[in-house]
């Protein structure tokens, strides 16, 4: 990404700008910004706050998620349990994650246009969280079944 003179950064293109297929018009997320002026200044900053908030609670899921891989090996712990503990926080913080992408992609902006360096710093952050969240996933899978392979020989 390159700075921009106002200290905003350019968004590369993605894949739905480049493919001429792609199901959504360049000015959707347009025509549903437009509105009185302070109405959708005050709706944007609610909607980022909202991100914030967001991307801060999937961040504190992912380390829960952590905390619960950590315990895998440990014998006080009982298998279902724990297995289902696992399982519910892994949804909830797909959940979480899918949601915070979701309305980061409502108040980003046009594909082509410049990006808000706060709106930015949160993809940035998110995106951080979730490939953290997916080394814990694969280390989960990995532990999981190193357990099961010694318990059964």
């Amino acid at each position: 990404m390159s700075a921009a003179p106002s200290g905003r950064r350019k968004r590369p293109r993605s894949a739905a700008s480049i493919f001429q297929g792609s199901r959504t018009s360049p000015h959707g997320r347009d025509s549903e910004r437009r509105g009185s002026g302070s109405d959708s200044a005050y709706q944007t900053q609610r909607t980022l706050d909202d991100c914030k908030m967001l991307v801060q609670e999937f961040n504190t899921q992912v380390a829960l998620y952590r905390e619960l891989v950590i315990s895998i090996g440990d014998v006080s712990v009982t298998c279902p349990s724990l297995h289902a503990e696992l399982h519910r926080t892994r949804t909830r913080g797909c959940e979480m994650a899918y949601q915070a992408h979701q309305k980061l992609a409502a108040i980003s902006g046009p594909e082509d246009g410049e990006i808000h360096p706060e709106i930015c710093r949160l993809y940035i952050q998110l995106q951080c969280c979730l490939e953290m969240y997916t080394t814990e996933m694969l280390k989960s899978i990995c532990l999981l079944g190193s357990l099961q392979f010694h318990r059964k020989g």
